[in-house]
C-alpha cells in the first residue's frame, strides 16, 4: 500500500510538472508604429470585372513566386526554404472554409482570403526579443465608385499570435492562440500584389514598425 501510495504521488508530481512545463504564455509586445497604412486604394476598373480578375490572382503559382507577399507572408514552418504563405480566395459561392463569414449580411459581394492555418512571423508582435507567430484571414471589399472604377479595401478578420502553449488537448499541449488588433501591414501587402498584377504602380511605398 504504502509503494503505490509513493507511486502515485510521483505520479501526480509529474503530472503537475509536465503541465506547468506545457503551460505557459509570453508576454505580447507591439513596435513603435505612429504612422499606420491605409489599406485601400481606387482602380480603373468595373467592381464586376475587377472582382472576377483579383479571384484570378490568387493561384499558387501567383503567389509563391511573389516578390510582394514573400517578403510579409513568410510560412513559419518552412522560413528556411523561403516558401510564402498561401491563400484560398473564396466568393459567397464557394464557401470551403469562409462559410462562417458569408452567413453574415452585406458580404456577398465581399473576396475571402483564407490561409488555410498557415502562420508567419508579425513585423509588429513580438515577445521580449522575437516575433511571435501571427495569422489571420483577410477580406478584399470592393466598393463602386463609378461606372469604370472601384475602391478596393482589404480588411483583417479574426487575426491572432501564437503566444505559448495550453495543456492539454486530445493529443497534449496545444499552441495558445490570443486575439490581436489588425496591423496594417498584412493587408497592406495584399493591396499591393493586387495593384502590380493589375500594374497599377501609383500605390505608396508599405510603412513598418521601427525597430
Amino acid at each position: 500500500m504504502k509503494i503505490l501510495r509513493y507511486y502515485l504521488t510521483g505520479a501526480f508530481f509529474l503530472f503537475d510538472l509536465m503541465t506547468c512545463w506545457a503551460q505557459y504564455q509570453e508576454p505580447i509586445q507591439a513596435r513603435a508604429f505612429p504612422e499606420k497604412n491605409t489599406p485601400e486604394h481606387t482602380f480603373k476598373f468595373r467592381p464586376d470585372k475587377l472582382k472576377d480578375t483579383i479571384i484570378s490572382l490568387f493561384t499558387i503559382e501567383n503567389q509563391i513566386k511573389d516578390s510582394i507577399l514573400s517578403e510579409i507572408f513568410i510560412d513559419a514552418l518552412l522560413k528556411d526554404r523561403n516558401f510564402p504563405c498561401v491563400f484560398k480566395a473564396e466568393t459567397s459561392k464557394d464557401t470551403l472554409f469562409s462559410k462562417e463569414y458569408f452567413s453574415m449580411p452585406n458580404t456577398k459581394n465581399d473576396i475571402f482570403l483564407g490561409t488555410l492555418g498557415q502562420l508567419w512571423f508579425s513585423k509588429y508582435y513580438f515577445s521580449k526579443d522575437h516575433p511571435l507567430e501571427f495569422i489571420s484571414n483577410y477580406i478584399v471589399k470592393l466598393d463602386k465608385a463609378n461606372d469604370s472604377m472601384t475602391k478596393v479595401i482589404v480588411e483583417a478578420y479574426h487575426p491572432q499570435v501564437v503566444n505559448g502553449m495550453d495543456c492539454c488537448g486530445l493529443h497534449g499541449p496545444y499552441s495558445r492562440y490570443t486575439p490581436v488588433a489588425p496591423t496594417s501591414i498584412e493587408e497592406y501587402t495584399l493591396l499591393e500584389f493586387i495593384a502590380s498584377k493589375l500594374g497599377d504602380t501609383t500605390l505608396a511605398p508599405i510603412k513598418l514598425p521601427k525597430d
